[in-house]
């Protein structure tokens, strides 16, 4: 078995699975992961994957995450599920028969749970709290224990972080919530408001990477994702310490420091 340092740790190389590959942070991931050689990739999504990995590195499958049987399969011999997949609806459910979002999520992680996955790493939202941002300005302070979503999308990435609740204390596996502030797939905001909520590419890589490696005591956990983005006194509102403390995240790039005077 090939042997890789994660973060400065030597661990057996994990097998991954991120749904949602195509997208903004999936390709941020997994074209750093290649690079680094961190995992055994497999990669999926519903659409093609845009600079597919150079050949033999990386699994790639075509697969929607409301097909219970393909997700079945792609499951199998995982040791990881980075989730990052989202189904977009307009009509949010009133079409007959239709799987909304948190349907998917749940048909997903009942199969990575028979597949034998140990561990979910999820792509959740700032959304779950938003309305904290709504109430008060500046906005209030949002922690992973408060749930005040500021829509369906928010309310079902809640929804999708409280099954993952039951499957580490119904099934002793692994969850790890990320709510991340913004991403845009660059280091550069494009507001005030990424000042305190944008994540950059390489600490969101760092970030998702320590989630994959983190084999600690505590199995479930629900943080913010952002990047440092403080200073000695305009401070973000969106609450990292889970991230710094348990999984050793050390952002590297600072908004407040480095852009927000331009908007001032």
């Amino acid at each position: 078995m090939k042997m890789h340092v994660a973060y400065g740790r030597n661990t057996p190389q994990k097998r991954v699975l991120i749904t949602g590959a195509a997208g903004k942070v999936g390709s941020a991931l997994w074209q750093a992961w290649e690079k680094q050689d961190a995992y055994t990739l497999t990669l999926m999504d519903i659409n093609p994957i845009a600079g597919p990995p150079s050949p033999g590195s990386s699994r790639v499958e075509q697969a929607d995450i409301r097909d219970y049987a393909a997700m079945q399969e792609l499951c199998r011999e995982q040791d990881v599920l980075v989730h990052l997949a989202y189904v977009r609806q307009d009509s949010l459910g009133k079409v007959p028969g239709e799987v909304s979002d948190i349907g998917a999520s749940m048909t997903l992680f009942e199969a990575a749970r028979e597949g034998g996955v140990q561990k979910i790493v999820y792509a959740s939202t700032n959304h779950v709290s938003g309305w904290n941002e709504r109430l008060n300005s500046p906005p209030l302070f949002s922690t992973g224990a408060q749930f005040r979503p500021d829509g369906w999308y928010g309310a079902m990435k809640g929804m999708a972080e409280i099954a993952g609740r039951y499957l580490v204390d119904g099934h002793d596996m692994r969850f790890i919530s990320i709510r991340i502030g913004s991403f845009n797939g660059t280091s550069e905001p494009s507001g005030i408001r990424h000042c305190s909520t944008l994540l950059t590419p390489r600490d969101c890589v760092q970030l998702f990477g320590l989630a994959v490696d983190y084999e600690g005591p505590v199995k479930y956990l629900i943080t913010y994702g952002r990047s440092a983005n403080s200073d000695g006194y305009q401070q973000s509102y969106l609450d990292i310490s889970g991230a710094v403390e348990v999984l050793g995240y050390q952002p590297q790039d600072n908004l407040v420091k480095t852009h927000l005077h331009r908007f001032l």
